[in-house]
């Protein structure tokens, strides 16, 4: 009887969350459905960092049922059967697999010390010069103009307990921004600005930027170790990942049962096309 009852609420839970599903929705083909929740998760990491036009997520969702169109077509013409089709899902699935364990074995085994990003540094300081003009800020983005307005007079008067208040309700960024690379409504503002102004509310599709221009840098002058530290760090974590990758390669293959049958490969290729 339980057994009998347990089942009978795993349905009721499985209708209500598929009648969930079916009302809050974003998109919809034939018995697909597109969620909020998956549309962030498909949504490129980088593009979820900034806030969401509106026009880039149509454009989102517009290719996203566009592909479900041509997919349930192919599905229904059988394509999904097709045995070349199916070897490559293996293939990408066993790709999916060594990456994960691969990633793994370097996140325990690789590590970048303070000393050796600083060794980089010096040896290869004539690669960190300026190509364009740049400045060093801080940089908030807010939706609501009073908000703007309250955190600028924050700025301006140094005032730390208020600007706690905001802190946890929006985004503060210390950057480093080279001419040409952020908004034009910014651009042509924080360029022509000497250091220690506090600019804005500065008006854009996006909501209301504050910045605060803490240093400005002419072009041909040396980044500084803090701006190119997260950069130094990748370069270093390749440079070992290919080390250790043939490391790791070397040692698996010395425990491994393996052949290869030179003599049967020869035929193979050795038979007319």
């Amino acid at each position: 009887m339980k057994k009998v009852v347990f089942t009978g609420a795993l349905l009721l839970f499985l209708c209500l969350s598929c009648h969930n599903r079916k009302i809050n929705y974003i998109a919809r083909v034939g018995n697909e459905y597109l969620t909020a929740e998956e549309l962030l998760q498909k949504l490129p990491e980088s593009s979820t960092m900034s806030p969401l036009s509106k026009n880039y997520v149509n454009s989102f969702v517009s290719a996203w049922v566009k592909k479900e169109v041509l997919f349930q077509q192919a599905k229904a013409m059988h394509f999904d059967r097709d045995p070349l089709i199916k070897a490559r899902v293996e293939e990408y699935y066993r790709d999916l697999v060594i990456d994960a364990y691969v990633k793994y074995y370097f996140q325990t085994n690789i590590t970048i010390s303070e000393e050796e990003i600083r060794d980089y540094y010096l040896k290869n300081k004539n690669s960190f010069l300026r190509t364009r003009e740049a400045v060093q800020i801080t940089h908030v983005l807010v939706q609501d103009f009073n908000d703007a307005m309250a955190i600028k007079a924050a700025l301006a008067n140094h005032n730390k307990e208020q600007l706690d208040k905001y802190l946890s309700k929006y985004r503060f960024e210390t950057k480093s921004v080279q001419r040409g690379e952020s908004l034009s409504e910014l651009d042509r503002t924080i360029f022509e600005t000497p250091p220690r102004t506090i600019l804005g509310p500065i008006a854009t599709n996006y909501g209301y930027h504050i910045v605060e221009v803490l240093e400005r840098y002419p072009q041909g002058s040396m980044k500084t170790l803090d701006e190119v530290r997260d950069e130094i760090y990748q370069i270093l974590t390749q440079i070992k990942i290919r080390e250790y990758y043939d490391q790791l390669i070397t040692n698996q293959l010395k425990d491994a049962d393996f052949e290869i049958k030179d003599d049967n490969l020869t035929t193979l290729l050795s038979k007319p096309k």
